[in-house]
């Protein structure tokens, strides 16, 4: 019997390797990795989102408050998304912003 070359070895092994490394379409769970499906806890598609689009909540945000926006999150409230939004105003204060992502209706107007 002739003796086994190592690289044709690590060859084999390598391509043996590749061979198991991905599973059929058909076998993989979730969303492909590049989809924006998203899953509540149980696993279970939710619906699309309603929310407007952010560049269009920040445009209500600074035409209600002229300035520059140094914080933004995002938090659910009563089942609603809202948009908290910080902005440094002309004047140096922060002015704090509460907009319904849905609707773009302000809620809250406070100086911090």
């Amino acid at each position: 019997m002739k003796p086994v070359h190592a690289p044709y070895l690590v060859l084999l092994v390598v391509l043996a390797a590749c061979g198991q490394a991905t599973a059929p379409a058909d076998q993989v769970e979730g969303p492909a990795p590049n989809t924006m499906a998203a899953r509540d806890q149980d696993g279970a598609i939710k619906p699309a989102s309603s929310n407007l689009p952010f560049l269009k909540v920040q445009a209500i945000a600074l035409g209600a408050v002229p300035g520059e926006v140094v914080r933004v999150d995002l938090e659910e409230e009563h089942g609603k998304d809202i948009y908290e939004f910080k902005i440094l105003a002309a004047s140096g204060r922060v002015i704090e912003l509460e907009i319904d992502a849905g609707t773009g209706q302000i809620l809250k107007q406070e100086a911090d």
